[in-house]
C-alpha cells in the first residue's frame, strides 16, 4: 500500500515513545498493594461472582513468600478464611477452595456454583505459593478477534477470572490507539493523515505488529476516546 511507505516510519518513532515513556513491567517492582484494599478488592470480586453466599468468606492479608504471591484457605467458627498478599492471591484462594473443596467451576463459557450448605469445613490449612512472579495472558490479535468490541461487563467478567485464575501480568493494550495519535501529533502529522494512517478497529493489532497502515479505517474519533 502507498501509505504503508508514506509512514513507514511512523510506527518505528511510536513504539521508540513508549518504551522511553513506560517502563517494562519485569525491569521493576510493582508497588505493595495496600492490604485493606486487597482484601476489600477480593471480597467485590467474591460478591460479584456468588451474591450473598459471599458472606459465608473471609479475607485477610498475610506477606508475600520471599517476593512471591502466596494464599491460605482454613476453617475458623464456621467461616472459610482466605488470606493472600494481595488481591489476586485471594482470589486465586477464593477459586482453589471452590475448585477442590466444593467442585465448583468457574470459566468464561459457563460456570457451576451451586455451593455446598453449609460450606465444606477445610481439615488442614491449605497454603500454597505460586513459582512464578509473574503469570502472563492475551495476545495482541486477542485485541482484534473480540476484545475491541467488549463493553465493561464483559471486561469486569474476564479481569474476575483473570484474577482467579493467578494471572497479574495480562497484555493491557487499551487505549493504546490514543497514544499513537498523541504521539503522531507530536510528529507534525495532522488530524487527517493520522485518520489515514491508523487501522480500523480489528485490524489495531496487526498495525501494532507493524503488518500494515490505514486498513478498515479511519479510525472514529469516538471510537478512540471512548476505549
Amino acid at each position: 500500500m502507498t501509505r504503508c511507505k508514506r509512514f513507514a516510519v511512523v510506527p518505528t518513532l511510536v513504539a521508540l515513545a513508549i518504551a522511553v515513556q513506560v517502563p517494562s513491567v519485569a525491569a521493576r517492582d510493582v508497588p505493595a498493594e495496600p492490604q485493606a484494599g486487597a482484601a476489600r478488592a477480593a471480597r467485590e470480586l467474591a460478591v460479584r461472582l456468588l451474591g450473598d453466599r459471599a458472606n459465608r468468606f473471609q479475607f485477610e492479608a498475610i506477606p508475600a513468600a520471599r517476593g512471591r504471591d502466596v494464599f491460605e484457605i482454613e476453617t475458623r467458627a464456621g467461616r472459610t478464611v482466605i488470606r493472600g498478599n494481595n488481591g489476586v492471591a485471594m482470589a486465586m484462594g477464593l477459586n482453589w477452595y471452590l475448585k477442590h473443596h466444593c467442585r465448583c467451576h468457574v470459566s468464561w463459557c459457563g460456570s457451576q456454583l451451586e455451593l455446598p450448605d453449609p460450606l465444606p469445613a477445610v481439615p488442614q490449612r491449605v497454603r500454597r505459593v505460586s513459582w512464578a512472579r509473574y503469570r502472563y495472558f492475551l495476545n495482541y490479535c486477542c485485541f482484534g478477534y473480540s476484545l475491541p468490541w467488549y463493553h465493561w461487563e464483559q471486561w469486569e467478567r474476564l479481569i474476575d477470572w483473570m484474577a482467579l485464575n493467578g494471572v497479574n501480568a495480562p497484555l493491557a493494550v487499551t487505549g493504546q490507539e490514543a497514544v499513537w495519535r498523541a504521539v503522531c501529533r507530536r510528529l507534525g502529522m495532522t488530524d487527517a493523515q493520522i485518520a489515514e494512517f491508523l487501522a480500523g478497529p480489528p485490524y489495531l493489532p496487526f498495525q501494532w505488529m507493524g503488518c500494515l497502515d490505514g486498513w478498515g479505517g479511519p479510525l472514529p474519533e469516538s471510537w478512540i476516546d471512548g476505549h
